[in-house]
């Protein structure tokens, strides 16, 4: 156990202005590992060649619905079954004309330590230099994990030191709610589909093909629950059904919500069959259940995790849409998503530079290079503006 210890900072004689608090376990473990964070942890990390990242859409299969499939035509010329020594046609080329594209953000922090912090061992710190590094990159990779669940994104062609016009403009990467509800409620409330979508930042989507029905196959899905509570027909109908009848691919998806919705899910997952320690259990397994980790529907296996960066109360952001926007609470906001179709790009690491002394004080430098890549919108889903 470690000691917990107040000074009496009013006290005449206390000259320690310093309280040395017992971490928490997690804590503990952000020090050992400060890059655990959820989408640090899940998503594959890629090396970036360009602060400005362009590529193809990763497109969804569709399913085949011609009339040779079900022998419409009685003569047989139609038929997609072939005979012994048939000739096969050619199918049609998959050329890759809708393209995404996306920046690179750079996160720093600067901290400062005195030699006579150094030379010292307080508080079991051999090193205090060393210390407020790890803490720094700490800080540094949460700022990219904010960043890659809220960040609304900038334009590539304004991304560079200099846009043109002199003015050093920062770059921001895109992330996960922007990618999913700027695409998503485009589609579930104003309907007009990709065709008609023009995004304002520039970072969605490019056509490479000079087609805008290219764009079709790269729509996210999202439910805005306009302050319904959140339960099971949502979740399964409003949700799941619409992401399933986009894509096919709900198994193994991987959902991040938080303390709010997390609880609302356990709630209604939990009394599907009853109240779930009503159940005839083994005797060795009685015990409270009270929490969902992994919810199985008829839409496949999903896990279901509790996100402390969709857990910020009093906080919002408005997201634009071709006509009007929609505003979406932080904690009122339920993804999932296929990590295979999401990755986390990689110009520079997040490292640790000593850059100068000043007196008797050093100076460190945390920082990095990094963008979230989304390589089809589709691949993610979310409600959002529910309540309890």
């Amino acid at each position: 156990m470690g000691t917990y210890t107040v000074y009496d900072t009013s006290a005449v004689t206390s000259t320690i202005q310093e309280s040395l608090v017992k971490e928490s376990v997690q804590d503990l473990i952000t020090n050992l590992f400060p890059l655990d964070t959820p989408l640090q942890q899940i998503l594959e990390k890629v090396p970036m060649q360009h602060v400005y990242v362009q590529q193809p859409v990763d497109t969804f299969s569709s399913i085949t619905r011609t009339a040779a499939v079900l022998a419409a035509n009685s003569g047989g010329t139609s038929q997609l079954q072939k005979s012994e020594g048939a000739t096969y046609t050619s199918g049609t080329p998959q050329y890759a004309k809708s393209l995404i594209s996306g920046v690179a953000e750079i996160q720093g922090l600067q901290f400062s330590v005195s030699d006579t912090d150094r030379a010292m061992s307080n508080y079991g710190m051999t090193d205090r230099f060393a210390y407020e590094a790890l803490k720094t990159t700490e800080s540094v990779v949460n700022n990219f994990e904010h960043s890659f669940w809220w960040s609304a994104g900038t334009s590539p062609q304004g991304a560079d030191f200099d846009s043109g016009g002199g003015t050093v403009v920062a770059r921001q990467t895109q992330g996960l709610v922007h990618w999913i509800f700027k695409t998503g409620l485009q589609r579930s409330i104003i309907g007009t589909g990709a065709n008609s979508f023009t995004d304002g930042h520039g970072n969605e989507y490019g056509d490479g093909g000079g087609s805008a029905t290219a764009l079709t196959n790269a729509m996210a899905w999202a439910y805005n629950a306009g302050g319904l509570t959140l339960d099971d027909t949502m979740f399964k109908d409003n949700l799941m059904a619409q992401w399933y009848d986009l894509t096919g691919r709900q198994a193994g998806a991987v959902g991040f919500v938080g303390a709010k919705g997390k609880n609302l899910i356990s709630r209604f997952a939990l009394t599907a069959n009853g109240p779930v320690n009503d159940r005839t259990l083994e005797a060795a397994a009685k015990k409270i259940v009270d929490t969902v980790d992994y919810y199985e529907t008829d839409f496949g296996v999903v896990s279901v995790n509790l996100c402390r960066y969709l857990n910020i109360a009093s906080e919002s952001v408005s997201i634009s849409q071709s006509s009007g926007s929609v505003t979406v609470p932080y904690n009122e906001v339920l993804l999932f998503i296929q990590p295979s179709y999401f990755k986390i790009g990689v110009v520079r690491p997040v490292y640790m530079s000593a850059i100068a002394k000043t007196g008797d004080f050093e100076s460190g430098l945390v920082r990095g290079e990094q963008a979230l890549i989304c390589i089809n919108p589709s691949a993610g889903a979310g409600i959002c503006n529910f309540v309890p």
